[in-house]
C-alpha cells in the first residue's frame, strides 16, 4: 500500500461568492461624507470632551460681545449700540485665530499622521476633492463662529429699540455687509491656516506654525507701523493678517478705522485691504493644493 503524503491537508470552500448589486453612491457622497465628518470634527463632535473644550469655548466666547450688547438691550429700552457690527471682528479677532490654530492641524494634519490618505485616494475621492472637503470644512465652521454672534448682535440693537421692526428695515442695508465680510473673515483665514497647516503632519508644529502665521506676523507688522514712516509705514501694515482682516472689513461696511487704530496710523486705503485679502487666500490655496498634489500616495 502506497505511503499517503505527509503534511497538512488543503480544503476547498464554496463561499458563495457574488458581486456586489447594491447602489453605489459614488464621488459625490464621499465628498459630502467627508466633509460632515470633518465639519463635525471641527468642533470636536463625537470625540472625547477634552477634544470638545477648546472649539466650542472659543466659539461660546466669541458670542460674549454680542451677549452683552444683548443684555443691555434687555435692561436698557432705546437705541443703545455699543457694540457695532464693523467693530466686531476687532473683539474677537484673536479668538477666530486661536481656533484656526487649534481646529486647522487637526483637520488636514491627522490623516496625514496616521496614513490614512491612501484610503481616501482608493476611493472615487481625488486628491482636489479631499482638499476641497476639508476647506469647505473648516469654512462652514468659521462662518458658523463669525455670523452666529452677528445675529444675536443684530437682535440685541433691535431690541434696545422701542420699535424692533423699524431698526431692522433701517438696518437691513448692513446684511450685504455682514455677509461679505463675514465671507472674506472665513476664505482668508481657513485657507491660510490650512496651507501652514499642511506642512507638516506633526501636530505640534503646524499649530505652532499657524500661530505665528497669524498671530506673530499681526505683532510684526504692528511693530513696524509704530516704527516706520512713509510709504514704508503705510504697506508695513499689510504684513498683519489681522489687521489686513480688519481694513477689509471696516471698508466693506463704508465705515471709519477708529482714529487711535494701526489701520488709521498706517493711512492705506480701504479697498487694498480687501485686495491683499484676496491675494493671500488665492495664494494660500494654491499653496494647499499643490501640497497635496505633490503628496505620496
Amino acid at each position: 500500500m502506497a505511503n499517503e503524503a505527509e503534511g497538512p491537508a488543503g480544503s476547498i470552500f464554496d463561499l458563495g461568492y457574488r458581486r456586489y448589486a447594491g447602489e453605489r453612491l459614488g464621488r459625490r457622497y464621499a465628498i459630502e461624507s467627508l466633509y460632515i465628518h470633518s465639519l463635525r470634527a471641527a468642533f470636536g463632535i463625537g470625540r472625547s470632551l477634552l477634544s470638545k473644550a477648546f472649539p466650542i469655548g472659543l466659539a461660546l466666547i466669541a458670542l460674549v460681545p454680542a451677549a452683552i450688547q444683548l443684555g443691555i438691550a434687555a435692561v436698557i429700552p432705546q437705541r443703545i449700540s455699543i457694540i457695532r457690527p464693523e467693530n466686531y471682528f476687532s473683539f474677537v479677532q484673536v479668538i477666530l485665530a486661536l481656533f484656526c490654530t487649534a481646529v486647522a492641524p487637526d483637520l488636514i494634519g491627522r490623516d496625514q499622521q496616521t496614513r490614512t490618505l491612501p484610503l481616501y485616494f482608493s476611493r472615487p475621492l481625488s486628491r482636489a476633492d479631499y482638499v476641497s472637503a476639508k476647506l469647505g470644512a473648516l469654512l462652514s465652521a468659521l462662518l458658523i463662529v463669525v455670523l452666529l454672534p452677528q445675529v444675536v448682535l443684530l437682535a440685541g440693537n433691535s431690541l434696545a429699540t422701542e420699535d424692533s421692526l423699524a431698526y431692522l428695515r433701517d438696518d437691513l442695508d448692513q446684511v450685504p455687509s455682514i455677509l461679505a465680510s463675514a465671507a472674506t473673515v472665513a476664505v482668508f483665514m481657513a485657507s491660510l491656516s490650512l496651507a501652514v497647516a499642511c506642512q507638516t503632519p506633526r501636530r505640534v508644529y503646524a499649530t505652532g506654525a499657524v500661530l505665528v502665521s497669524s498671530v506673530v506676523f499681526s505683532a510684526l507688522g504692528r511693530i513696524l507701523v509704530h516704527s516706520t514712516s512713509g510709504d514704508l509705514r503705510m504697506y508695513s501694515i499689510l504684513v498683519s493678517p489681522l489687521d489686513v482682516l480688519q481694513g477689509s472689513v471696516t471698508w466693506l461696511f463704508g465705515a471709519r478705522p477708529e482714529a487711535n487704530s494701526d489701520i488709521a496710523l498706517a493711512g492705506l486705503p480701504g479697498g487694498l485691504y480687501l485686495l491683499a485679502a484676496c491675494v493671500y487666500s488665492v495664494v494660500a490655496l494654491a499653496v494647499l493644493y499643490r501640497r497635496f498634489q505633490r503628496l505620496p500616495a
